[in-house]
């Protein structure tokens, strides 16, 4: 009896709490998300549809605005993310972030093929937690040099 005690004593319970030692994550601006591709989700968009997805692709079409809610102004950008093929998707993303077009970003969120709420409509579109900026292509840089 006294083998079993010091078990749970000893190596059960440690085990148990060593387990339990996570990383707490906000909800709100974290989400489980597949690695995918543009194409990938252009061809099968209702396997994606409110998953959470992370993307990577070319910056185009850029605008900041302001998302009018219930007297409450919100800024926000959206933009569309292109892969080398020509394939997009839209992002809708709460706040202005420093982008430009043709950065090369890396997009985590939820996609959304088709969701109308009654601020918003969201078709095709990748509503945004995070996006982080790589390498800007250098011959979109001499292509803005020049201009």
């Amino acid at each position: 009896m006294a083998r079993i005690s010091n078990f749970f004593l000893f190596i059960f319970i440690p085990a148990a709490l060593i387990s339990c030692n996570k990383q707490w994550q906000d909800p709100n601006t974290s989400v489980p998300y597949t690695h995918t591709t543009i194409r990938e989700i252009l061809i099968a968009p209702i396997g994606y549809d409110s998953a959470g997805v992370s993307v990577e692709g070319m910056v185009w079409d850029l605008d900041y605005d302001l998302l009018v809610e219930d007297e409450k102004e919100t800024p926000f950008t959206s933009f569309k993310i292109a892969d080398s093929d020509g394939n997009y998707l839209n992002v809708f993303a709460e706040g202005n972030y420093p982008l430009t077009d043709g950065d090369q970003v890396k997009v985590i969120g939820v996609y959304r093929r088709e969701l109308i709420t009654e601020y918003r409509k969201y078709i095709n579109e990748i509503d945004a937690n995070s996006i982080e900026l790589g390498k800007t292509s250098t011959l979109y840089n001499i292509y803005r040099y020049l201009r």
